[in-house]
């Protein structure tokens, strides 16, 4: 089934039937002229994400940050509305010789397959603070950030989440690496080429890693 969700300014539009909140499922239920900006696949639905065109605020929809915690919203609902929300996370660049330090994570999205290290921005945290304190507890080596190299935004291939990515040079203070032993397989360092094809989807670290290597 499809399911048309739209959003402006923070507000949702929501039809109320037999006591709960769904998403239109046909454009005649929809008050207005849009356009589809993304489609999400969610527990087997289609959700087309779409900008309504208003000449007014929707004062009068839901807005979208109490519908995830709204009983009366169906589960499909606030899933998608939940995966909307953007998801901040922190990657730090360490180069040596051609070659890029990675980790494997045991958990997470990442379980299993080589990325940066880094993860989550935590509540009340910069994403400076995240970038030393994740690759700190990966790799069980102090750092520093060198520079700051700039941020990529993309939707996730599998999770349909915003994600907003800052970068950052970081130098360990030495290379006896002690990873967290429940959340990280492996450290190494990786030839750049290579590294890059574990981590294709983001698009502008190439150049950045060629501004480090000159």
């Amino acid at each position: 089934m499809e399911h048309y969700y739209l959003e402006r300014d923070g507000q949702v539009f929501l039809i109320p039937e037999g006591g709960r909140l769904r998403f239109p499922i046909t454009r005649s239920e929809i008050p207005c002229e849009f356009e589809i900006v993304h489609t999400m696949n969610l527990q087997g639905e289609r959700i087309h994400f779409c900008k309504p065109h208003l000449d007014r605020h929707p004062e009068d929809w839901w807005h979208k940050e109490k519908i995830p915690a709204l009983d009366e919203a169906l589960p499909l609902v606030r899933l998608a509305v939940s995966a909307t929300l953007p998801r901040l996370t922190a990657k730090a660049i360490i180069i040596k010789e051609n070659k890029l330090l990675m980790v494997k994570p045991k958990r997470g999205y990442n379980a299993g397959q080589w990325a940066l290290p880094g993860g989550f921005v935590g509540y009340g945290e910069t994403p400076e603070q995240a970038a030393l304190r994740e690759t700190t507890e990966e790799t069980g080596v102090p750092c520093r950030i060198v520079q700051f190299l700039g941020t990529e935004s993309r939707l996730g291939r599998k999770t349909n989440y915003h994600w907003h990515t800052f970068f950052y040079e970081v130098q360990l203070e030495h290379e006896n690496f002690h990873p967290a032993p429940d959340e990280i397989e492996a450290v190494a360092w990786i030839d750049i080429d290579q590294a890059l094809s574990f981590v294709s989807f983001y698009e502008g670290l190439r150049e950045k890693l060629q501004r480090l290597s000159r």
